[in-house]
């Protein structure tokens, strides 16, 4: 199995780019499925509101209404029909097209694009901010003392008068002696206030310092894994440009990973590559031949209110099996040629089959379908716009299995390069 040393999201990323660019081939075709699905949702609609109207109708609407509500009824499941053979078509169109899906991505992978840079966050805490200052304790206003107005009335006005004056006197002492009691406190309290807000202002620099350490702790940590992944990524960019058999291996699997096939079509790989001999081994591993739809068209029956499916020939399921088994095969060629800019690979040796339940003893099993060995020159001298993938590859000698889908071997005692 070829190796790999980490890059995982930066496969993602890379098979994310180029399934991008693959759906620009299929997109008319997923905006008529998607129109046609809707008209599907929107008849279904319409026949559920007839059907609706229908049960509240009165007996002398009732057979027009229920006559409309099996018109829409019928449009209903007409148009579910169309939506899934729409569908459908698009499926199969993309299993047919595996092959040319690849011929105007440039599969050359630019490691550079996979260098990494940390991305710290602003720092915040809840400790940022200084306290503000508290407003300055100050002394109140020295009390007025105000003299009794005198009492009006013509007996007892002075007494009255007087005694007001001794009360107004005794109060304005007693306020008097409580306004210099607070004059006196007024330093020793604000000397408390000042000492509080320090005191606060300490603790919050203490907590934020605690959080700026974390903080410089997490940046670090991120520099590090970025940092490590970056020295990876220069031993792996250094290690290709000496043509290192390990990071050809790693190379190689970023471009395989890269490779994005239709929903469903599964495509294991096992890859080798010999230094020596300038070689890459590579092991493909096809979806066995009952995961590809077998189904024709689909259509609605009116007589029993269903919709059918009927099977494609026999034919047309053999000859789609074969394509899918070619057109991987050259595909996955194309594409190693292609993005081995520094052309370490000059042969590959290619084996292709697919795992199933074998039906005679019920055990897994893997059955050989297809074995080639190509020279880049050799394939480099193709147009694979124009080929028939199966005349290419018996041009190139390869061993092809006379029956894919039956699941008919070809012969492995004498390896692929025999072929």
């Amino acid at each position: 199995m070829g190796r790999k040393r980490g890059f995982l999201a930066e496969i993602q990323h890379q098979a994310a780019v180029a399934q991008r660019q693959k759906q620009h081939a299929t997109a008319a075709a997923e905006r008529d499925r998607q129109r046609a699905r809707k008209e599907a949702e929107r008849a279904k609609a319409a026949a559920v509101r007839a059907q609706q109207a229908a049960a509240r109708a009165d007996a002398r609407t009732q057979a027009a209404a229920e006559k409309e509500a099996k018109r829409l009824h019928i449009e209903a499941m007409e148009s579910i029909a169309a939506s899934a053979n729409a569908e459908l078509t698009g499926q199969l169109a993309d299993i047919d097209s595996i092959l040319t899906f690849t011929l105007d991505v440039d599969d050359y992978v630019d490691l550079e694009k996979l260098r990494k840079h940390a991305d710290h966050t602003p720092f915040r805490s809840a400790h940022q901010e200084p306290r503000p200052q508290p407003p300055t304790i100050v002394a109140p206003p020295e009390p007025v003392y105000i003299e009794p107005d005198a009492p009006s009335g013509l007996f007892g006005r002075k007494k009255k008068h007087a005694v007001a004056i001794e009360e107004a006197q005794a109060a304005h002492a007693a306020a008097h002696a409580a306004w210099q009691a607070e004059v006196a406190a007024t330093p020793r309290r604000q000397l408390e206030q000042l000492a509080a807000h320090s005191e606060a202002e300490a603790e919050r620099a203490r907590l934020l310092a605690i959080d700026q350490a974390a903080y410089a702790e997490e940046c670090a940590q991120r520099q590090q894994q970025v940092d490590d992944d970056n020295a990876q990524l220069d031993a792996l960019i250094i290690g290709l440009a000496g043509g290192r058999a390990d990071a050809v291996d790693e190379y190689i699997g970023i471009v395989l990973g890269n490779s994005v096939y239709p929903d469903g079509i599964e495509i294991g790989y096992e890859y080798e590559y010999d230094e020596a001999a300038r070689e890459l081994r590579i092991d493909l591993e096809l979806p066995s031949p009952d995961q590809i739809p077998t189904t024709r068209g689909f259509k609605y029956v009116r007589a029993r209110d269903e919709i059918s499916e009927s099977a494609q020939p026999l034919k047309e399921q053999k000859d789609r099996y074969a394509g899918l088994l070619h057109n991987t095969a050259l595909r996955t060629l194309h594409e190693v040629f292609e993005a081995d800019r520094n052309r370490h690979v000059e042969t590959i040796s290619l084996a292709a089959g697919t795992n199933h339940i074998d039906p005679a003893t019920g055990t897994d099993t893997f059955t050989p379908l297809l074995a080639v060995a190509v020279a880049r020159e050799d394939f480099e001298g193709i147009d694979l716009y124009r080929v028939t993938p199966a005349e290419t590859l018996k041009h190139f000698g390869a061993a092809l299995s006379k029956d894919p889908r039956g699941l008919t071997a070809i012969s492995t005692t004498l390896g692929v390069r025999s072929h």
